[in-house]
């Protein structure tokens, strides 16, 4: 149960830094808005699905 707790917290650092690459890469704000969303949406479903298999596993 303790390697649930860093590899969160290693999940959300690799996420962060992410999302700073992402808005440093795109120049154009509507590309970015977009961009921001899919990874958003990319980011909910990753986590429902590592809540998923957690209570899977309890």
């Amino acid at each position: 149960m303790c390697h649930t707790g860093s590899y969160l917290c290693g999940m959300g650092a690799g996420l962060m830094v992410g999302a700073v690459v992402c808005a440093a890469l795109l120049s154009r704000p509507d590309a970015r808005k977009t961009a921001v969303g899919r990874g958003l949406q990319r980011v909910g479903n990753a986590v429902d699905q590592a809540v998923e298999s957690v209570a899977d596993m309890m």
